[in-house]
């Protein structure tokens, strides 16, 4: 495998990240939802809500995460951990795949209170881009904070 980003032979824009992937790569960008700014260069945090109620039901803080891995891959296999980055006692999360999920390759399990993984448990057999789009819920003392995360899963061709 070549690496494109690092040999710098690939085609992306000034506003787009290369990610290289086995036998190839992609050009990402990423532009934040509206009520939201961009934190960091895979991160969107929430904009302060003032007293509207329906910007305060939205998710904290959106990151994305980029993967890759062959169609050969063992299953099943944890592929991703979510988790507060500091929980105290008391805190519990849910974790659950929001969409991007329509043909079951993945599952959620909890780890303990603070800390659930997100695990592939069918197999791909064809080279595709997926995107999962995973929600954490925080409960913290009778409060409940939302996260996301989403997953761009490159799978490619067996190695």
């Amino acid at each position: 495998d070549i690496d494109e980003c690092v040999a710098e032979s690939h085609n992306c824009s000034f506003n787009e990240t290369c990610f290289n992937i086995q036998g190839g790569f992609r050009c990402l960008s990423l532009e934040c939802p509206e009520n939201y700014r961009k934190s960091g260069d895979t991160r969107c945090e929430r904009l302060p809500c003032n007293e509207n109620k329906e910007c305060q039901s939205l998710p904290l803080r959106i990151t994305y995460y980029h993967l890759s891995f062959p169609t050969n891959i063992q299953v099943p296999t944890d592929i991703f951990r979510m988790g507060p980055s500091n929980a105290v006692p008391g805190d519990k999360i849910l974790l659950s795949i929001i969409s991007g999920n329509q043909e079951g390759f993945f599952t959620t399990k909890k780890v303990n209170n603070h800390s659930g993984i997100v695990v592939m448990q069918r197999q791909i057999t064809e080279p595709r881009d997926l995107l999962l789009t995973i929600q954490m819920q925080l409960f913290h003392h009778g409060t409940v904070n939302t996260f996301i995360a989403k997953l761009f899963i490159f799978v490619s061709a067996q190695l």
